[in-house]
């Protein structure tokens, strides 16, 4: 029995990693996710952990946030080690960088050393938020 409800976790098997979708309309999530220090000295190392949503989409979930998607490329694997972990939290690491445009992206599984890959076709599907100051929309721009 756990206590206070914690979960063990399980290594997840990524391969040699992949860099997560929906980063444009996830900039948010990467902000409260980072520390002042972390947002500075890039690229942070972070724990992340992978969810179903509902069943169709498998989501990256860093420090109790969603700051991904599990592109379509490794999303069946992913999914069924998320069902295989059970009760379990499926974890590995990732790092996240700016990208040359400077959006927030992060790369799922062992560091690498090198510059990071662009994201696969098609794992930007989202538009980014509406901006919004004391919760009301701004207009674009």
């Amino acid at each position: 029995m756990n206590l206070f409800g914690h979960r063990d976790g399980v290594p997840a098997d990524v391969g040699d990693g992949f860099v997560a979708g929906e980063a444009v309309a996830l900039q948010t999530a990467f902000t409260a996710a980072l520390t002042a220090t972390e947002r500075r000295r890039l690229p942070a190392p972070v724990e992340v952990t992978f969810e179903t949503e509902g069943g169709e989409h498998v989501v990256v979930v860093c420090r109790n946030h969603t700051v991904g998607f599990v592109p379509p490329s490794h999303e069946e694997s992913v999914r069924a080690q998320v069902r295989a972990a059970g009760r379990a939290h499926l974890e590995t690491t990732g790092q996240v960088y700016r990208d040359d445009d400077g959006v927030w992206r992060l790369w799922v599984g062992p560091p690498r050393p090198g510059g990071f890959p662009a994201p696969e076709p098609g794992a930007d599907t989202l538009k980014a938020p509406q901006r919004r100051i004391f919760g009301l929309a701004l207009p674009d721009d």
